[in-house]
């Protein structure tokens, strides 16, 4: 069965419904990488973090994200996108239900690590199915798609975040995002179709470590890999880490004036995502 084909059999609503899921789970991972930042000073006079814990705690996601970028490649290709993602979303629920029970800092920690090892492959498995199920002509574009309209859960997670942490707490608020990842998790087991079977046998691990290696000799991989960590890291710490408490402790801005000014720099790249998607498709 051809790529195109196969996107074919499914309808233009089978197609919208099957992005539109995808760009779902991308949304709560964004809303998670990012949600410290607005909340930072809410979650230390709670419960008395540091400084340095509170970094601890906003890069615990990462950290943990990033060790297990490789086995979640390995996994999507002896066990396809389908499995991955629900079992991420599993995991995430997990972590944002520990997260908004957590009554000391280490369980804080937990809950995060949690999250940021149920969203890992969030990402890659959305472009894993995209690569199966679309003409390669599509890929850019929907990439710029699910990237650009993901990041609307960065964009979630200034202002509507601030809101919601004032109506109904942070803690409830992490609950809402559990609930909500559960009902993707439910749609994705339905509407994501595992192609993976349809090879009729695993890939071997050996297989696998070795597709690693011809990706890392790729010559354009490290320049890539270079940009990457230049330009996104300077987004998230500001958005999703410092940017909320120097607002606080520098200027005096409140919990809503906070997550109204992170805005701004969330709407650009959301912008620029969308447009870059497009030139390259």
């Amino acid at each position: 069965m051809s790529i195109q084909s196969g996107s074919q059999r499914a309808g233009p609503g089978g197609a919208i419904t099957l992005v539109a899921t995808l760009i779902s789970v991308y949304i709560v991972s964004q809303f998670l990488r990012n949600s410290i930042g607005v909340i930072a000073p809410n979650l230390a006079q709670e419960l008395g973090l540091s400084p340095g814990e509170i970094g601890l705690l906003s890069s615990a996601f990462f950290f943990v994200f990033a060790a297990v970028q490789i086995p979640v490649g390995v996994a999507l290709d002896r066990f396809g996108p389908r499995l991955c993602l629900v079992v991420g979303a599993a995991i995430t629920v997990v972590g944002a239900v520990v997260f908004a029970a957590a009554a000391s800092p280490g369980i804080l920690i937990l809950g995060r690590a949690l999250l940021g090892l149920g969203t890992a492959g969030s990402l890659v498995a959305s472009l894993a199915v995209y690569a199966h199920r679309f003409p390669p002509d599509r890929f850019a574009t929907l990439t710029g798609l699910q990237i650009g309209f993901g990041t609307v859960g960065a964009l979630l997670a200034t202002a509507p975040l601030a809101f919601s942490t004032a109506t109904i707490g942070w803690r409830g608020s992490f609950l809402a995002v559990g609930a909500f990842t559960g009902l993707i998790g439910l749609l994705i087991a339905v509407v994501v179709r595992d192609e993976h079977r349809a090879r009729g046998r695993h890939e071997t691990l050996r297989e696998s470590w070795s597709g690693i290696l011809s990706v890392l000799r790729t010559p354009s991989v490290g320049r890539l890999f270079v940009m990457n960590l230049v330009m996104y890291s300077t987004f998230g710490l500001i958005v999703g880490l410092w940017g909320g408490p120097y607002l606080t402790h520098v200027y005096g801005y409140s919990l809503e004036a906070r997550g109204s000014f992170l805005v701004i720099p969330v709407l650009t790249q959301i912008v620029g995502s969308m447009m870059w998607g497009r030139w390259t498709g």
